[in-house]
This record gives C-alpha cells, structure tokens and sequence, in this order.
C-alpha cells in the first residue's frame, strides 16, 4: 500500500470513529474494504448515506471528480456525501442541498458544503431513521 493509500485508511477510520462517536452507534461504520478492489463503492455507509472520505495535502476546493465518485457509487433513493479535508483546514462536508429541503430540487449539481459538525447535527435532526439503522 503507498503513503497515499495509507492516509486515506487513516483519514476513512478517523471519519467513521468521530460519527461513531457523535451519533453513539451501537453498530459502528466501518470501511468498506471492497472498494480498493471494486469501482463505484464508497468508503462508509450510514443507513441510505454513501459516503467518500477524500485527504488532500494543498488545496481549499474538492476536486470535481471527487464529488463525481460519490455520485457515481450512490444508488438511486439513497444520498452522497463527500467529506474532505486539507492540511490546515477543518474537515468539511459537501452534500446535495436537497438533502437540507426536500422542497429544493432533486440535483446533485446543486451542493452546499459546511463542517462535519454540522453534517452530524443534520443526521441528527433530519435523519434519525439513517442513525437508527446502526443502533
């Protein structure tokens, strides 16, 4: 495995163990080692969300691709989630605004981006049934 691989596992389980934590899951996240062998499956799963976990030295704006893998690895009636981050900034969470209004068109071009604390108070308030999928 390279150093670049290496932090992505790393960054995946800090991930999964801060979620784990904040959202008291009885059934932890875990990752899902297929993804090094298959295409199209993200990284963790918390009841319909797919989540990508992507750990980038410079930079301040994911690269587009990177929203296009989680798109790409969420099925239908399910939601993408992209949680990055980048040395000397916060980790950051980038989701389809709809997911905030169900009112707002269904596009997954049309994103916001906001703190990982933020995402889980989201999961919190608007997702219960996701969170109780791991209790």
């Amino acid at each position: 495995m390279t150093n670049s691989r290496n932090k992505g596992a790393s960054f995946e389980r800090e991930i999964a163990n801060i979620i784990n934590e904040s959202l008291g899951l009885k059934k932890p996240l875990k990752r899902i080692l297929e993804q090094t062998r298959e295409k199209h499956l993200p990284d963790l799963i918390l009841g319909k969300w797919f989540l990508e976990c992507k750990r980038y030295g410079q930079g301040a704006e994911p690269l587009e691709s990177w929203w296009d893998q989680v798109i790409k690895a969420t099925p239908e009636d399910s939601y993408p989630a992209l949680i990055y981050k980048f040395n000397h900034r916060p980790i950051k969470v980038r989701i389809p605004i709809h997911t905030i209004n169900k009112n707002l068109p269904l596009d997954f071009n049309n994103t916001c981006d906001f703190s990982l604390e933020s995402f889980i108070v989201l999961l919190k308030s608007l997702y219960k049934e996701d969170i109780e999928t791991h209790l």
